[in-house]
Formats: C-alpha cells, structure tokens, sequence
C-alpha cells in the first residue's frame, strides 16, 4: 500500500511541478497514505505488543514518515529507548491487564519506565468513558507504580501524562498543553492536588473562557435528556403540574 502510494504521491508531485498533461486520476486511498508520507496526517498507530511496535517503526523509517504515537502500548517499556530514539509518544493504560492475549505482558510501571528514557513521551490515556473522565487519578496510579519500582518521579513533571504530552502526541503541543504564555488559556482549577482520588474540578477555562463552575449552575452542564421534557425549567412550586 505504501509503495502505491509514494508512486502516486510522485506522479502529483511531477504533475504539480511540470503542469504538463492531464493531473493524474486522484485514488483516496493513496491520498491519504500520501499524507503520511509528506507529514501532514499524523499516525495514530493502535499497537500493543514491542515486537508490533519494532515492525511499525521499520515500516516507517523504511518509507520515510514518522508515527506520531503508539495507542495502548501495553509493551513499550520493552523498547522504550527505540521509542525515544524515533520521537514517537506511547499513550499507555495504567492497569488494563490480561484481558487479551497482547495485554498478557503489561505492566502499571509502563508509563513510569518509558519517561526514565531521556526524550520520552509517555501518556496516560483510557478508550473507557469512565477512566477518561479520572485521567488524572490514572497518572497517579502510574506514578505511585513507578515510585515503588525506584523511580524518582515528581508531581510536577507526572502532570505532563495527560497534559503537555498528550498535546504533543497529536500535534498541537505549540497551541494548549501547557501554562506557558502565547498558548490557548486551557486550565483547570482543582479543589485539591489533582492526584488525589479526593480531588473534583472547581472550574475550567477554555481559551481563557470559563466553561465550568462547580459552585455556579450557569456553569455546569445540562443533560440533553431533560430538555423539552414538561416541567423543564419550572420552579418548585409548580414542577409537579408540569410534570403531569
């Protein structure tokens, strides 16, 4: 598929340039794959085992692209100095474990042991509608795992697995990610350190816009599933003749 597709990138390439001729007959397929290849459609690679994550990388450094990060990457404490040798992020689980056959060999010191490697991107991420809510208490897992394996790790620097680095694993670590000045203004404020399991967010900023209060209703979400039903909206007193 990638040989097609750098022939079809070359034969744009030469359209473009020469503008001699009909263009070539365009192929979505090689279109994207083409995309990969000149950098302008990052790689998302859904990878779990080391010997994957290897084959992956040759793949690419045989064709030229750059995989921006591997997704699960149950194993990559295998091979995490080749992940920080090719600048290539692994967003990790802290502790799904076993629950198939490429989960066998995970671990929760996963994260921990691929940021010891200098120029590491390691994210802590979750496919759960649960866990991505509580990313925060999932780096802490991770961190606390990597504490006992010896690891000195600090808050400070742990934050990143679900904030600068994962703005870095798809690409826009020089727009939000970090409270560095010239960067959208995307902050939350947290009632405690936001490592502990005790810990619910206060407010949220979204380019500096406040999206969320927990103290102020005007502020917080509404569920679709309220909306246009009688009753809706009413005051107290008369909720139950709505209701009705």
């Amino acid at each position: 598929a990638f040989i097609a597709a750098r022939e079809y990138k070359a034969k744009w390439d030469k359209w473009r340039e020469t503008g001699e001729g009909s263009p070539p007959t365009r192929n979505l397929q090689n279109e994207t794959l083409a995309g990969v290849l000149d950098g302008s459609i990052l790689i998302q690679n859904h990878c779990y085992r080391a010997n994957e994550m290897a084959m992956m990388m040759d793949m690419a450094n045989e064709f030229g692209y750059r995989i921006s990060t591997f997704h699960h990457a149950t194993e990559a404490y295998k091979i995490a100095p080749q992940l920080a040798a090719n600048g290539i992020c692994a967003a990790i689980w802290t502790g799904w474990w076993g629950f198939k056959m490429e989960a066998l060999d995970a671990i929760e010191e996963n994260a921990a042991l691929v940021d010891a490697q200098q120029g590491s991107c390691a994210v802590i991420h979750s496919d759960d509608p649960e866990l991505t809510q509580r990313l925060n208490q999932e780096a802490a897992a991770a961190l606390s795992a990597g504490r006992r394996a010896g690891l000195n790790i600090s808050e400070e620097h742990a934050i990143g697995w679900f904030t600068s680095n994962a703005a870095k694993a798809i690409g826009i670590a020089d727009q939000t990610g970090s409270l560095t000045p010239g960067l959208r203004a995307d902050v939350v404020i947290w009632s405690a350190d936001p490592f502990s399991i005790y810990a619910r967010a206060d407010q949220v900023f979204i380019d500096g816009a406040l999206t969320y209060d927990r103290a102020n209703p005007a502020y917080q979400p509404t569920s679709d599933f309220e909306l246009g039903q009688p009753g809706y909206g009413l005051t107290a007193a008369n909720a139950t003749v709505g209701a009705r």
